[in-house]
């Protein structure tokens, strides 16, 4: 095959898997997860468990250190929530929009109590936004499917890139919209 073509047909593949991915979810605004949500906080990761409920289902519970609740009151230092899915010994469980969480990751999440209580993360993976370039230079930005400046390794890149919406976030831009949203 020509090199020329065989480029076309591998960018026209990542292109077509890029946007399977894509049509899995419809992306949500910053105002519509802030209005959904009963909270929003900031924090650092600080422990990852995963476990199974009562009917067999595995789930990952999440700590985090609270550095802000942008939305909500609590007075608690550490906040739980749980996300869907995990692994647990040989078997994994979950979706591949779910969240997932690194220790020692910051990430802003916007959370809703289900009937359990439990916080849980409003529209999965795009109600939680990683915080990078802390050690940096420049601002801390923020990032996840939809929103902000994507990873080199994320699938979406490739469509954000060709459609425009390459664009970077800050943290402060972030919490000045979802203040802004909650008027």
């Amino acid at each position: 095959m020509h090199k020329g073509k065989f480029i076309l047909f591998f960018c026209a593949f990542l292109a077509a898997l890029t946007l399977g991915h894509a049509a899995q979810q419809i992306p949500i605004s910053i105002e519509t997860l802030t209005t959904k949500s009963d909270a929003v906080i900031q924090g650092k990761v600080i422990g990852i468990i995963c476990k199974r409920d009562p009917e067999g289902r595995i789930f990952t519970e999440i700590r985090l250190n609270i550095v802000e609740q942008i939305k909500g009151n609590s007075n608690k230092k550490i906040f739980k929530m749980v996300s869907a899915g995990g692994i647990l010994g040989s078997v994994r469980s979950g979706s591949v929009i779910a969240p997932k969480f690194k220790i020692n990751e910051e990430v802003v999440v916007f959370l809703v109590f289900n009937s359990r209580g439990e916080a849980i993360p409003v529209g999965l993976n795009q109600g939680c936004f990683e915080v990078y370039n802390r050690a940096g230079k420049g601002p801390a930005m923020v990032r996840n499917a939809f929103h902000g400046s994507p990873k080199s390794t994320n699938s979406y890149a490739i469509i954000k890139r060709a459609t425009g919406k390459f664009k970077p976030l800050t943290l402060a831009e972030l919490k000045r919209r979802i203040k802004r949203a909650e008027k």
